[in-house]
């Protein structure tokens, strides 16, 4: 190669390198792993691995957060977003569970996330015990069980809008670090420590027949299986 075109080559394989690097570098932000806390991304791929099937409920199509919470908890790949029903009952609930930075997930509220949508908020939201037994080894359905006092805020949302069947909906969520759920007032605070964390959060249309107990039954099915995937945030 001569002296003149060894510069030019070498020239040429800096910006193609470079280039890649930006573009990397920005998927790496907008989905959350670049500057990802260690352990984050394991606990992101952990809820992956939660079952399409538990017990007589089916996932039926896992589904897509809307741009502008994935932007703000840049969770492009750190959640889970599914329609659930219920094979012998016929009823549907909707699941989602995100690992992301604390700071952003413990203040990312139905109010926030759902208020304004032609909804209004009935009320202030209620905190609900939901008691789960679990293994004391995952997935190991013949270890010792030991009980987990889970607590979740519901709170429901009412449509104002004439073109709405369903009026009224009920939303079940809470917090954790992989632990009992936690239902708290001040989540910054009690989880400053922790660097990332869970949020769980079941809704349902209450223009079904019992949604409310429809919501507590996959709760109660539903808790001990996610509860043994779950890795404990750092």
């Amino acid at each position: 190669m001569s002296k003149k075109i060894l510069p030019v080559f070498i020239g040429i394989c800096v910006i193609a390198a470079v280039t890649a690097g930006v573009a990397l570098g920005t998927g790496l932000y907008l989905t959350g792993r670049w500057g990802a806390f260690s352990g984050q991304i394991e606990a992101a791929d952990a809820l992956k691995k939660i079952p399409m099937v538990i017990g007589n409920w089916r996932a039926e199509r896992e589904e897509t957060l809307d741009d502008a919470s994935i932007t703000m908890l840049k969770i492009q790949d750190s959640y889970i977003y599914r329609l659930y029903r219920n094979e012998l009952t016929g009823a549907t609930v909707h699941l989602t569970l995100i690992v992301g930075q604390s700071g952003r997930i413990s203040v990312h509220t139905p109010e926030v996330c759902f208020g304004g949508k032609n909804y209004e908020k009935q009320d202030n939201p209620a905190s609900v015990l939901i008691p789960a037994a679990v293994n004391t080894v995952n997935n190991d359905p013949s270890s010792e069980k030991k009980e987990l006092s889970d607590t979740f805020w519901k709170l429901d949302f009412v449509s104002n809008s004439l073109d709405v069947d369903n009026k009224r909906i009920s939303f079940y969520y809470a917090v954790g670090t992989g632990g009992e759920w936690i239902a708290t007032r001040s989540p910054r605070k009690d989880f400053r420590m922790y660097r990332y964390l869970y949020k769980i959060q079941v809704q349902a249309h209450s223009g079904e027949s019992g949604s409310e107990d429809n919501v507590r039954a996959f709760l109660t099915d539903c808790l001990p299986v996610i509860h043994a995937n779950l890795l404990p945030c750092r």
